[in-house]
């Protein structure tokens, strides 16, 4: 009952968000004000084009006030531009599920998890999905600011979104590991990477001066994407709950045989909730200052680095880097480990249990987001930062002790996904302060390969000291951590 009423849940959340925007097409609304140059997105669509930012909403010969129009509010409403920040969320709330693989991968069928087939032994080949996609997510990004251009925020959004949702559904067909990666890590991963800045530069354009809370909203999706489908991902391939087998360690055949179902389920709940997104984001628009920019005014928040290149081979760019290659580490490391190492134990060995701490893990790392950029807008990035990595270092230390109880296991873990969560939440806002709000979502995109470099160097890590068992992995990640909240003191005042 639980799942159904969390299945009902999403249903009306997808269908909910969506009224607005199309509501507002149907009925032919348009929005007139006394005075004011036209305000474009970049669209021809009917309601893309309003005069200036104050105003009215008329249908037929009704006047009708209304709380907020693009670029502004009136009558002390909420700016419409929030609506940007909404639909951002919900897109990333499917392009996070990327942080679910920690808990997919238990459903792979056996002869799926080596690159060898039903040969394989060891560490499962699996473990590379998270680090290629990322790769490719990394190879999307520098990309999006050519849709962007192009095709404008939404639909490049839409675009990368899809792509993602393809990709998810098409790799339910594969039957090896190596059919699995090309759809679940090259299409998946691209995908991501396109989509995924455009909503954060629409909200930094209706909030130039609120950049951290702006990227925590909408990251925020990322990372809570996890915590609601590995909900749902467990349900449709585990129904029953049913555990390992103590001497196989593996599930009945009737849970790995539900794997491609569940693929292709969850594609269809991505793509209804990207298409919602993407349509909250054309209907949000862009602010009247941030059109007359883009059609040749001023530009604004260009100061140092008044390049793409010029940033990136910048000496705070390099330090940026460093930091959060050493930072993110750890926490990348939990989301595709903590299953395998809870396993381990009898107190914490339950698919039902570890499925749940993956997903509480996601709410942290997701909602904790929002408080990371509050906190950044408040603090800077520096001071923030090291209160981050001091935190992780003091988790990934401890983590071994809290085997014996679940309620430890599960709050460290979450102490891990929350501070993953600050490193991405952070970097995006870093960028806009250091490199200027014109290059700063650039810069972001090359800056995104620390990520990848992160988890990459995570994977090879345990694969190198798994023989060591998971206490010395856990350890260097801390030692790491400590690494980075020292690097980041020479960066200057961020």
């Amino acid at each position: 009952v639980p799942m159904k009423l969390l299945k009902l849940t999403l249903l009306g959340l997808v269908c909910g968000l969506g009224l607005l925007p199309w509501t507002a097409s149907a009925h032919k609304a348009v929005l007139r004000a006394g005075s004011g140059p036209l305000v474009n997105s970049g669209f021809d669509s009917g309601f893309d084009t309003v005069r200036g930012v104050k105003g009215v909403l008329v249908e037929e010969d009704i006047a009708k006030p209304i709380s907020s129009v693009r670029g502004g509010s009136a009558g002390g409403g909420v700016p419409i531009g929030a609506l940007a920040i909404v639909g951002g969320f919900l897109a990333h709330l499917t392009l996070g599920t990327l942080y679910c693989w920690g808990n997919f991968q238990s459903y792979l069928p056996p002869s799926m998890k080596y690159f060898a087939g039903s040969d394989g032994v060891g560490t499962p080949d699996s473990l590379y999905v998270i680090p290629i996609a990322m790769i490719f997510m990394c190879l999307g990004m520098p990309m999006s600011a050519f849709f962007q251009a192009r095709m404008g925020l939404p639909l490049s959004m839409l675009f990368g979104s899809l792509l993602m949702s393809s990709g998810v559904f098409m790799s339910s067909y594969a039957t090896t590991l190596a059919q699995f990666i090309f759809p679940y890590c090259i299409l998946f991963g691209t995908g991501v990477g396109l989509a995924y800045t455009a909503p954060i530069v629409a909200g930094w354009k209706h909030f130039p001066s609120r950049r951290g809370l702006v990227s925590g909203c909408i990251l925020g999706g990322f990372g809570s994407g996890g915590f609601l489908f590995n909900l749902v991902g467990s349900s449709i391939a585990n129904p029953e709950s049913l555990a390992l087998d103590p001497a196989t360690k593996l599930f009945p055949d009737a849970v790995y045989a539900n794997f491609p179902t569940m693929l292709r389920k969850l594609a269809v709940i991505y793509a209804s909730m990207q298409l919602v997104g993407a349509a909250m984001l054309k209907f949000a628009g862009l602010p009247e200052a941030a059109v007359a920019t883009k059609k040749g005014g001023a530009k604004a928040g260009v100061g140092k680095y008044p390049t793409l290149g010029s940033a990136v081979f910048s000496k705070p760019f390099l330090l940026l880097w460093c930091c959060i290659v050493l930072s993110a580490t750890a926490g990348l490391n939990t989301a595709s480990v903590y299953k395998m190492y809870g396993n381990q134990f009898p107190t914490l060995k339950s698919d039902a249990y570890l499925a749940m701490v993956g997903g509480v893990g996601s709410i942290a790392n997701g909602m904790g987001r929002t408080g990371w950029g509050i906190l950044q807008d408040k603090l800077g990035f520096r001071k923030l930062f090291t209160v981050l990595t001091i935190t992780q270092a003091i988790a990934m230390m401890g983590y071994r002790f809290t085997v014996g109880s679940r309620g430890l296991f599960t709050a460290t873990t979450m102490v891990l996904f929350l501070c993953l969560g600050g490193n991405f939440a952070m970097a995006p806002g870093a960028c806009g302060k250091l490199f200027g709000a014109e290059v700063g979502p650039r810069v972001f995109a090359v800056l995104f390969s620390a990520f990848a470099t992160a988890a990459i160097g995570g994977s090879f890590l345990n694969k190198a000291l798994m023989g060591a068992g998971f206490d010395s992995i856990f350890k260097v990640m801390a030692v790491l951590s400590v690494f980075a909240g020292g690097l980041v003191s020479t960066l200057g005042d961020v």
